[in-house]
C-alpha cells in the first residue's frame, strides 16, 4: 500500500468539505464547515480540514489555528477543536493501521510546517476516533455522557426514565405546560433571554454569554441543521433549547430555563419533546451530554434520568514543540506570579494559554470548572 496525499481545505472550499464529510461513515454538525464558519467570524482563529486520502481511505481532521502571540500573526500557533466535540472522522469505521500511521505523518509535516506548537481536541464521544491519533500525544479519559438510542420503540426508551422523570413530565402536562417544536424559530429572541438568565444565575464566565446576534449568526450558518424547542406556559417560553440534527444524530447544544419557572423542571419537556421529534425525524441516536466540566454532577445525574446508555468522552494533547511550549508555559507563570495571578487549573492545555485568577482568590469549584471549560480543557 503507498502512502496517500493530503489536501488542506478552508470555510470558502464548503462545497469539498461537506463531501468529504459526506464520504464518513460517521460525522455530526462540530465537524461541518459552517459551524466553523462561526468560530472564524468569533475570531477563535483559521479553520483548516486537514484531509488525508489512501486507497480507497480517508481521514478528515478539522482545526482551529490561532497565532500563540496576536501582535505576530505569522509566528508561532496552535490548534484547537471548535466548542463541542471535534476530532477527525473516517471514511470507513476502521482503517488499517499503516493508513492512520501515514495520516499521522502527513499531519505532523504539515503542522511543522505552519509553525504549530501543540494542538487540543475535544473527541466526540459518538465516534470513535482516538484510535486515529494513537501515538500523538495522549488521549485522556475526561468523563462519560449520556445518549438515548433512538432506534428503540417508544416504550422502551420511556422505561428507562427515571421515576422523577416520568413524574416531572406527568405533572407537566397536568399543568399546562405545552412542548413546541419552533421551525420558524418564531420564538428565538424570548430563547435567548431564557438563556442569558440561566447564564446568569449560574454564574457563568462572560465567554458563555452568547448574545443574539451570535445566535441568529449560528442559526443562519446551520440552517435546517439547527432546530429550536421550547416549552410554553400561557403562551410565555419557560425552557428552551437550540438543538442539532446531522447525519442520524440530534445533539443537544443550547438551553436554559426561566428563573421562575425552576421549580417545575420544564427543560424536561424541552428534552422529551425533542426526543419525540428526533425519532419522527429517523435520527438514530439522541445525545445529551454530560456534567459540567465532564463531571458526574447534578447536570449528569439530572441528564442521566432519561437513559443509562453512556459513553466514553475523551480530549486530545500533543505537543509537536516540547522545548517551546516548556518556554512558554514558564514564562506565562513567571508572569503570572508577578502579578499576583495563579492558574484556575494544573489539568489546562496548554499551560501557557490556561485562565487565572488572583492568587489569594476564593474561586467557587463552578466558577472554576466553568472558566476552564469554555478556555479548552474540559468539555461542555
Amino acid at each position: 500500500m503507498t502512502a496517500g496525499t493530503m489536501r488542506i481545505l478552508g470555510t470558502s472550499d464548503l462545497a469539498e468539505w461537506r463531501a468529504v464529510l459526506e464520504q464518513s461513515w460517521q460525522h455530526d454538525f462540530h465537524q461541518l464547515p459552517q459551524y466553523h464558519r462561526v468560530a472564524e467570524q468569533r475570531g477563535e482563529g483559521v479553520a483548516q480540514l486537514f484531509v488525508y486520502a489512501q486507497s480507497e481511505h480517508t481521514i478528515a481532521l478539522p482545526l482551529l489555528l490561532r497565532p500563540v502571540d496576536l501582535r505576530e500573526p505569522d509566528g508561532w500557533q496552535d490548534a484547537t477543536s471548535v466548542y463541542g466535540y471535534g476530532g477527525p472522522v473516517a471514511s470507513h469505521e476502521k482503517v488499517p493501521v499503516e493508513v492512520a500511521r501515514n495520516f499521522q505523518s502527513a499531519l505532523a509535516e504539515e503542522l511543522e510546517r505552519r509553525r504549530v506548537i501543540s494542538v487540543f481536541s475535544r473527541l466526540h464521544p459518538l465516534i470513535a476516533n482516538d484510535g486515529l491519533l494513537a501515538g500523538l500525544g495522549e488521549c485522556p479519559m475526561n468523563g462519560r455522557t449520556i445518549s438515548i438510542d433512538l432506534t428503540l420503540p417508544d416504550e422502551a426508551q420511556t422505561a428507562r426514565f427515571s421515576r422523577s422523570c416520568r413524574r416531572s413530565l406527568r405533572r407537566l402536562r397536568e399543568l399546562g405546560f405545552v412542548g413546541l417544536h419552533d421551525q420558524e424559530k418564531r420564538y428565538l429572541a424570548e430563547f435567548v433571554s431564557v438563556y442569558l438568565e440561566t447564564m446568569r444565575r449560574a454564574g457563568a464566565q462572560s465567554s458563555y454569554f452568547f448574545d443574539e446576534a451570535y445566535f441568529g449568526l449560528l442559526t443562519r450558518e446551520l440552517g435546517e441543521v439547527s432546530q429550536l424547542f421550547v416549552v410554553l406556559k400561557n403562551g410565555e417560553v419557560t425552557a428552551g433549547t437550540l438543538c442539532t440534527i446531522c447525519d442520524g444524530i440530534v445533539q443537544d447544544h443550547l438551553g436554559g430555563t426561566r428563573d421562575a419557572f425552576l421549580k417545575f423542571s420544564p427543560d424536561r419537556l424541552v428534552v422529551d419533546t425533542e426526543r419525540l421529534w428526533a425519532k419522527e425525524s429517523g435520527a438514530r441516536i439522541f445525545h445529551l451530554g454530560g456534567g459540567v466540566g465532564a463531571q458526574q454532577d447534578s447536570v449528569f445525574h439530572y441528564k442521566a434520568g432519561f437513559s443509562d446508555r453512556q459513553h466514553s468522552f475523551r480530549t486530545w494533547r500533543w505537543i509537536i514543540r516540547p522545548e517551546l511550549y516548556e518556554e512558554l508555559s514558564a514564562k506565562s507563570a513567571r508572569r503570572n506570579a508577578a502579578n499576583g495571578l495563579s492558574a484556575v487549573s494544573a489539568e489546562f492545555f496548554p499551560a501557557y494559554r490556561c485562565p487565572t485568577s488572583p492568587a489569594l482568590a476564593e474561586l467557587s469549584a463552578r466558577t472554576v470548572v466553568q472558566s476552564a471549560e469554555k478556555e479548552g480543557c474540559l468539555s461542555e
